[in-house]
């Protein structure tokens, strides 16, 4: 299989079948470590050797003195679940307002502001461990774990760049995206005195990034470049080898047959109409609901999604 392939089209279902394949991995080795009497047994509970290693090695830790000896975890927490209810909430949250990034962004920076997202819930957790007397007592043993950050910061950023789309919570409740990520931002800050601080901490630092991702697109400025950038290149230097394991296969360029023959000048023309007739639908949505839409409209989003 080409490595190459895995960044192609949309990356949405990627990113879920990631996070769900580990979440599967790390329940069937708790099956086993239960099973052969290998699980972690304290006085107040029973905890999986799968859940016990899987979080000293891959979630966060809020001690900078264990944070340094595992630098890799900002990157692996956020593909980690425990909890069937955590994965489900968040890949529920994914995949939906994925799809609506999408209208919106491309496949690339779905991934950029999933994980910039995630490095930035990292980010604020640690720092308020580490800063906030109030977790002085809990920060040696203290790890965070989940896409939530990650997933927040996809939800905030097209709350702010198409705040008065509306949708229907539960297919009944009409909400605009201003409000729908007002209300989950106010949930998350009312839930810090809880008995998940860190939880939500996490996830308003990947709101945080969502929100300036969105307001520096505005501007012109895509902060998810640089690291697109950069997975570009490690993808490049990969090896490519074949089916078979034989040589090195030379990479092929396949081209719509619509823009094979096409000038730059036609290409650049196209690529402006397509953008236009997009704001134009989108402001449709936003001014009365996706249901609107014409079934052409409806084609030419999914078709434009996937680019």
């Amino acid at each position: 299989m080409d490595i190459r392939s895995f960044f192609k089209a949309s990356m949405l279902n990627k990113l879920l079948g990631i996070n769900i394949a580990v979440y599967l991995l790390i329940s069937i080795a708790g099956i086993f470590t239960f099973l052969f009497g290998l699980d972690v047994v304290t006085e107040q509970t029973r905890i999986s050797a799968a859940e016990y290693y899987c979080n000293d090695f891959l979630a966060v830790p809020a001690a900078l003195s264990k944070l340094l000896w595992r630098i890799w975890t900002p990157i692996t927490y956020m593909f980690v679940h425990f909890d069937f209810w955590h994965i489900l909430g968040n890949m529920l949250w994914l995949y939906f307002m994925g799809q609506m990034f999408l209208m919106v962004f491309d496949n690339k920076q779905l991934v950029g502001t999933y994980i910039l997202g995630g490095l930035s819930g990292a980010l604020l957790y640690v720092l308020s461990y580490n800063l906030f007397p109030v977790f002085q007592m809990s920060m040696p043993v203290s790890t965070c774990v989940g896409a939530s950050a990650a997933v927040t910061a996809i939800v905030i950023a097209i709350c702010v760049m198409r705040p008065n789309m509306e949708i229907r919570i539960f297919g009944i409740i009409p909400m605009t995206l201003k409000w729908l990520g007002i209300i989950y931002i106010g949930f998350d800050l009312l839930q810090i005195t809880g008995s998940n601080a860190g939880g939500h901490i996490a996830h308003l630092g990947g709101a945080i990034f969502g929100a300036l991702f969105a307001w520096q697109y505005t501007q012109g400025k895509d902060l998810t470049k640089w690291l697109n950038n950069l997975i570009d290149k490690i993808v490049t230097i990969l090896p490519t080898q074949s089916a078979s394991g034989g040589k090195k296969q030379k990479m092929r360029v396949i081209y719509n047959d619509s823009a094979r023959d096409m000038s730059d000048s036609d290409f650049n023309r196209m690529k402006a109409e397509n953008q236009k007739r997009m704001d134009e639908i989108l402001d449709k949505i936003s001014q009365s609901g996706y249901q609107s839409l014409t079934k052409e409209e409806k084609e030419f989003l999914f078709k434009m999604g996937r680019k």
